[in-house]
């Protein structure tokens, strides 16, 4: 069963976001874990490999969601645009 975990710059980001884009973003993260590594469930999510144990999954138009992999556990590490995934993994990873 794979588990979820937010990275306090995920949480502050979300606490950043409208009404109505937290609702998109918590229905993409509610389906990420049943559907991370299946491709035919994930296919609504767009979830795709960055780098070796990196993600990103589509909350949303012009919303995406970073994360990585640590065995079971799917750390939340950051959302935004396009733009602010790439400096994601420019800057942190």
């Amino acid at each position: 069963m794979i588990k979820l975990a937010v990275a306090p710059r995920f949480a502050r980001h979300y606490a950043a976001l409208s009404k109505t884009e937290q609702s998109r973003c918590d229905e993409a993260v509610g389906a990420l874990p049943e559907a991370f590594g299946q491709p035919h469930r994930h296919a609504g999510l767009g979830i795709r490999a960055l780098r070796r144990g990196v993600y990103e999954c589509r909350a949303g138009l012009n919303l995406r969601i970073g994360f990585t992999q640590h065995g079971d556990t799917l750390l939340l590490q950051v959302m935004g645009d396009h733009g602010a995934l790439r400096r994601w993994l420019r800057d942190a990873i």
